[in-house]
């Protein structure tokens, strides 16, 4: 290292995204699906369980993934959750057995991580894009 070059100039300091606000709504469009998605209202709600319902439970989560062929992906019924966290939209994977991956990287289950506008999001093999709720 040069006299001139400090050690906070060597590595790189990744600015925290602005994120997204925890009210309107947002978007989840299903990957391989043509113009299918789920529309998602943060109005009134601290937060959504994302998982799927199937014939062998009572339980449906706030978002339903079913329809997209969730169980035979991996998605588990109580997979993850939107929450209002420091009043932005956060994913929490909810110690699921296939995993969050948020961008490709996975998820440390219980712990808050910030969403932004194009997030890819994969509930086991569920890919999900996020994007802003415009109706």
């Amino acid at each position: 290292m040069s006299e001139n070059q400090s050690p906070a100039n060597t590595t790189s300091n990744p600015q925290p995204s602005p994120g997204i606000p925890a009210v309107g709504k947002v978007y989840l469009h299903v990957h391989e699906a043509v113009q299918d998605g789920v529309h998602v209202d943060l109005t009134g709600t601290e937060g959504y369980v994302l998982g799927r319902s199937d014939s062998k439970s009572s339980y449906i989560p706030d978002v339903d993934l079913a329809t997209f062929r969730a169980l035979d992906k991996g998605v588990s019924r109580r997979h993850a959750a939107f929450v209002r966290y420091q009043g932005k939209l956060h994913i929490v994977d909810l110690s699921s057995v296939n995993g969050t991956f948020l961008n490709g990287s996975r998820l440390t289950p219980e712990m808050p991580y910030p969403l932004n506008v194009g997030d890819r999001l994969t509930l086991g093999e569920l890919a999900l894009v996020l994007s802003k709720d415009e109706n």
